[in-house]
């Protein structure tokens, strides 16, 4: 099983991937990989069985290219596009049950780029998408851009993917499921904050968001306490069970 990571940046991706491989080592005695595709990155705490900084880095590119950071980024983004099939090659002679894929923080790449391609590198029958939405952003206003931002990025990888609450340690509101769950909850959160049309326009996507969330199960995770990683781990299996791919 191909799991990718992806979200906002500080989200805590490269948190939790090594939170969740540690987890599933020692409560489920799986064999893990962990894949790190963010050329940007300057630190990584677990080891990577494939690291995309070993072909190029966002640093290399800018002095190379004469890029700023962002243009880096995308030029690297594009650079692994070109090399997918090699990477690919790399990627399928790792043994292991679960390969946990680690993207950069920037979401542009995949929503307005070609970094949505990334997925062809993996099966896509067996590959997972976990949008990371941290506790930061867990107003009644920061659930709906959240939603949505998740929704673009679901559509540009045209693979399963669930939302995942990181940094719960931090959730000041305990019960945030139910902003997530009760529209009317959610809008009265939302008519207790300043706005006018801006105010309305909210409120008008939460409804709409609310049809498209209703029947998610909301997970709550902390690289921190390791709260929330064996729901994590069910749900990845409930998916494609549900799908026949994965007994």
């Amino acid at each position: 099983m191909n799991v990718i990571f992806i979200g906002p940046a500080g989200s805590g991706k490269t948190s939790l991937v090594k939170a969740f491989s540690e987890w599933i080592k020692e409560n489920r005695k799986n064999e893990v990989a962990c894949i790190n595709l963010d050329p940007g990155v300057d630190y990584l705490p677990y080891k990577a069985s494939f690291d995309i900084r070993e072909l190029f880095t966002v640093e290399k590119i800018m002095k190379e290219e004469n890029l700023g950071p962002n243009g880096a980024l995308v030029r690297a983004i594009e650079k692994l596009i070109e090399n997918k099939e090699n990477i690919k090659k790399i990627i399928e002679g790792i043994d292991a049950d679960f390969k946990l894929v680690d993207l950069p923080g920037q979401l542009e790449p995949f929503i307005f780029h070609r970094g949505y391609e990334i997925v062809k590198i993996f099966d896509i029958k067996r590959t997972l998408g976990l949008f990371l939405i941290p506790a930061e952003l867990l107003t009644a206003r920061g659930i709906i851009i959240a939603e949505f931002i998740s929704l673009a990025t679901r559509l540009r990888l045209e693979i399963p993917t669930i939302n995942i609450l990181t940094k719960s340690d931090l959730l000041e509101n305990k019960n945030v499921e139910e902003l997530f769950k009760n529209y009317s909850k959610l809008r009265k959160e939302i008519e207790k904050e300043e706005g006018g049309l801006e105010k309305d326009l909210i409120i008008s996507l939460a409804k709409f968001t609310s049809k498209v969330i209703k029947e998610q199960r909301i997970i709550k995770t902390s690289a921190k306490t390791k709260e929330g990683l064996d729901e994590l781990y069910d749900i990845c299996h409930e998916i494609f069970c549900s799908c026949g791919d994965i007994s």
